[in-house]
C-alpha cells in the first residue's frame, strides 16, 4: 500500500511539472486567397474608394499607409493599403455560427468563440491613367475565451473579399468618393 501511495504521489508530481497549455488544432486550413480585378478608374479615385469602404465597413486605413508612390521604371503608381481590425462578431451566443460562414476555424475542444475580425490588405498598381489593378487578401482572427485565452489566426473563405471588392466597385462609380477625406475623429 505504501508503495502504491509513493507512485501515486510520483505521477501527480510529474503530471503538475509537466503541465504544458493547450493549443487549438487546426484542421487543414484553407489556402489564401488573393482576389484580382481591374478596375476602370483612376488610382486616386480607386485609393479613395478602398478608404471610403473601410469607412462605411466601421473601420478605418491602418495608420502606417502611405499614399501610392510612383514606380520609377514605369512611371504608373502602385500602392499597399491595409485596413485596422474590423470586428464582425461579438458575443458567445453567435459568434461562432459568424466565424464558421467566413473560414475554416481551428478546432478548440470545449472552446467559446467571443470575437471576429478580419483585415483588408490591398495591392494597387495603375495599369493606364484609369485603368487600375487591384488584389485583395483578408485575413480572418477570433478570439477564444474558454480553453486557450487566445486569438487565433486563420484564412478567409473569400466571402468578406467579394463583400468588400463589390461594395468598391459600386463607391468607384459614385462621384462623391472623390471627395472622401477619412477623418478618424468621429
Amino acid at each position: 500500500m505504501k508503495h502504491l501511495f509513493i507512485a501515486l504521489i510520483m505521477i501527480c508530481a510529474s503530471c503538475i511539472l509537466n503541465v504544458t497549455s493547450l493549443h487549438a488544432q487546426f484542421e487543414e486550413d484553407l489556402p489564401q486567397i488573393t482576389t484580382e480585378d481591374t478596375l476602370k478608374a483612376s488610382i486616386r479615385t480607386v485609393w479613395k474608394g478602398i478608404k471610403r469602404a473601410f469607412n462605411e465597413f466601421g473601420t478605418f486605413s491602418d495608420p502606417s499607409t502611405r499614399d501610392p508612390k510612383m514606380d520609377e521604371k514605369t512611371g504608373l503608381y502602385r500602392g499597399f493599403i491595409r485596413s485596422d481590425f474590423r470586428v464582425f462578431a461579438g458575443g458567445s451566443d453567435t459568434t461562432y455560427k459568424v466565424l464558421e460562414r467566413y473560414g475554416r476555424l481551428p478546432v478548440i475542444r470545449g472552446g467559446t468563440w467571443m470575437a471576429g475580425r478580419v483585415k483588408y490588405e490591398f495591392k494597387v498598381r495603375e495599369l493606364s491613367e484609369d485603368v487600375t489593378y487591384v488584389s485583395l487578401v483578408c485575413g480572418i482572427s477570433g478570439f477564444e475565451e474558454g480553453v486557450t485565452n487566445e486569438a487565433h489566426f486563420w484564412n478567409s473563405n473569400g466571402i468578406l473579399d467579394k463583400e468588400i471588392l463589390d461594395l468598391l466597385k459600386k463607391l468607384i462609380l459614385d462621384p462623391e468618393t472623390e471627395n472622401f477625406k477619412e477623418n478618424r475623429m468621429n
